[in-house]
């Protein structure tokens, strides 16, 4: 109805010369311009389209109705339930569901509880998972045997690792007490049991402590393995035994080679005893070798003044026959007997002399000797004996240009063996005349005693010669250590000398360097309580 409505309407509005088409008298012919079809598309989409608006209004409207009708509905039946006969039910549902919106909130709160309680069981299943495994590498990498006895059951297990120690397969052995048994050493079998047996006991719990045991194992080969074993047992609150576990390792190389040390070690006491006595015998001939130098020397140095005083008792003798013979034949004159007096007074004055500068001599040679010859402690003083030790080396020394000078104090006196600082002196003059000077060098040697303390003394004895190299001086204390080889050096007289500061004297010794070249050796030692020690 409206799309006729509308066409017409179109037409009414247009132009004639406008139409979309032409009618023709002559014929019924009809011919359309682009224009009217488009206004022809445009009329009838405007004609489609007034519907569908209408319709669109139309059910907004209703729906805004059925909406108002609803929600007075509503508030009736509300009014109706607060006010009704059925409000009663409501609230019983009301706090029915009241009720189970708590317990819902308390099964909440428990569901969280246990998933944190899941979640600590699978945090501490997780730790020990990383124990196990953590000991498993542990006892993997220190290569020990796991053994367990379920006392309750019983029954024992051996682990893989502890069958392979002995050269088993898994299947090869089985976990049970024979095994273990019959691999024992026949020695070492009634030894084990009775220990294994007296730690399973029934014991307090405050006296637990852990089994060891070692013993000897058959391996497959037919030799037989070492073991070192320890475990530790799990009890109840009576003390009785429920398990015990323990671990078990080869120590077949450690024994064997602690059986090696001690023969070793057995060797090289009997070694070090042979060095000790030969180094005693060395010492010994050091002591006589010296002992017979100071004879020659001593000998030469007595035989100058009792010669010197045998001369003049010989011109006295000779003086006095003459003196004799003028008395008896009466022609003894008074110039004859002024003579004879002056003679006898020169004679006897050499003669007192002399025999006192050789008595000195042989005292000095007696105490030197006897010092040599028996290690006896006694009381002396040290400047007096180093005085005395230089006397005896004065004729070895007037062979050569060198000089030594001796400084000590008066008063220190000691109680030791006199003869290591005899041997000491000796050696080291003898060192000094041999490496310090060069042949044509008038030496110097100067030794001077200190008090560093109450109770300790310093000897330096120091030269002025060519000094000791740097890579010689760490040696020089080491016996048959000599740069004179073949020139006289033994290479023994500085290892005695430091042997005899060490054990002797209870000393140290050691070498410092001189600003002015030369050596300079500084001993250190106590002043009480020395003595002699037998190598």
């Amino acid at each position: 109805m409206l799309l006729p409505a509308g066409l017409l309407l179109a037409l009414v509005l247009l132009p004639l010369e406008q139409w979309p088409f032409q009618i023709s008298s002559r014929a019924l012919a009809v011919s359309l311009s682009w224009q009217g079809i488009a206004l022809l598309a445009l009329v009838l989409l405007f004609c489609m389209a007034i519907p569908l608006v209408f319709s669109g209004l139309w059910l907004l409207a209703q729906r805004q109705r059925v909406l108002q009708r609803w929600r007075a509905e509503g508030d009736r039946f509300l009014h109706t339930a607060h006010t009704g006969w059925w409000q009663p039910l409501l609230q019983a549902c009301g706090q029915r569901l009241a009720a189970q919106e708590l317990e819902l909130i308390a099964l909440r709160e428990r569901n969280e509880l246990f998933a944190d309680a899941l979640d600590e069981i699978n945090d501490i299943s997780l730790q020990l998972r990383r124990s196990e495994r953590r000991w498993a590498l542990a006892l993997e990498a220190t290569g020990d045997g796991i053994w367990e006895w379920d006392a309750e059951h019983d029954q024992w297990y051996f682990s893989s690792r502890w069958k392979s120690m002995l050269g088993y397969a898994e299947h090869e052995l089985a976990d049970e007490l024979a095994s273990w048994h019959g691999l024992l050493h026949p020695d070492d079998l009634e030894a084990v049991k009775s220990q294994f047996l007296q730690y399973v006991q029934i014991r307090p719990l405050e006296g637990e402590r852990i089994l060891a045991l070692e013993y000897r194992l058959r391996h497959q080969d037919g030799g037989w393995r070492v073991l070192v074993c320890h475990g530790v047992a799990d009890r109840d609150v009576s003390g009785r035994v429920i398990r015990v576990v323990g671990a078990q390792a080869d120590v077949t190389t450690q024994r064997q080679f602690t059986a090696e040390l001690a023969q070793a070690k057995e060797e090289a006491e009997a070694a070090l005893g042979h060095l000790r006595r030969a180094q005693q015998q060395m010492i010994e001939s050091e002591k006589l070798a010296a002992l017979g130098a100071l004879v020659a020397g001593v000998s030469h140095e007595v035989n100058t003044p009792l010669g010197i005083a045998l001369t003049a008792a010989s011109t006295l003798d000779t003086e006095t026959h003459t003196l004799q013979q003028q008395l008896e034949e009466g022609h003894l004159k008074k110039s004859d007997l002024q003579h004879y007096a002056t003679v006898a007074r020169d004679a006897a004055t050499l003669i007192l002399r002399h025999c006192d500068h050789a008595a000195a001599l042989i005292r000095s040679f007696k105490n030197i000797s006897v010092d040599q010859t028996a290690a006896v402690v006694r009381e002396f003083v040290l400047g007096d004996y180093l005085e005395e030790i230089l006397q005896s080396l004065r004729p070895t020394l007037r062979k050569t240009p060198h000089q030594i000078a001796l400084s000590c104090p008066a008063a220190i006196q000691l109680r030791a063996d006199p003869s290591a600082f005899t041997q000491i002196i000796n050696n080291l003059v003898n060192n000094a005349i041999l490496h310090a000077f060069a042949p044509e060098q008038a030496g110097q040697i100067q030794i001077s005693v200190r008090e560093l303390s109450s109770t300790v003394l310093e000897l330096r004895f120091q030269d002025n010669g060519r000094g000791i190299e740097p890579a010689a001086r760490a040696k020089v204390f080491e016996p048959f250590y000599t740069t004179k080889r073949g020139q006289g050096g033994s290479g023994l007289g500085m290892s005695i000398v430091h042997n005899l500061v060490v054990a002797h004297l209870k000393g140290s010794i050691h070498i410092e360097e001189t600003p002015g070249g030369g050596a300079c050796f500084v001993i250190q030692f106590p002043r009480h309580g020395l003595g002699s020690t037998t190598q």
